[in-house]
């Protein structure tokens, strides 16, 4: 083998090799969840909720698959979908009662 050919393999190997660690770093951050700005969201009332819970309340509730995530990431979908959506719980918010002021402008 001449030098040009052992350098041709050389840089085939290089590249197949950089090409490789690349795509493994792509899927790594492929499957790291950002969290978007907004508060943090409980789960049925319960804040540190167990995974099998969050996996149930994800895909019933909010129709995400949370097949094959981690714990951390399954709470920043969650916290997201909210985020996102607002706040579509089944709570209902006492109205205040108006009073004779209400409306009005103080001077």
């Amino acid at each position: 083998m001449n030098r040009r050919t052992a350098c041709i393999r050389f840089l085939a190997v290089a590249t197949a090799s950089f090409v490789s660690w690349c795509m493994l770093g792509a899927e790594a951050t492929a499957k790291t969840i950002a969290r978007i700005a907004g508060p943090r969201w409980n789960v049925n009332g319960d804040w540190t909720p167990s995974i099998e819970e969050l996996q149930h309340h994800l895909r019933d509730q909010h129709g995400i698959d949370p097949d094959g995530r981690e714990l951390e990431d399954l709470l920043t979908l969650h916290d997201n979908d909210h985020n996102r959506r607002g706040y579509r719980g089944g709570h209902t918010h006492k109205k205040s009662p108006k009073g004779p002021t209400k409306g009005y402008a103080k001077f």
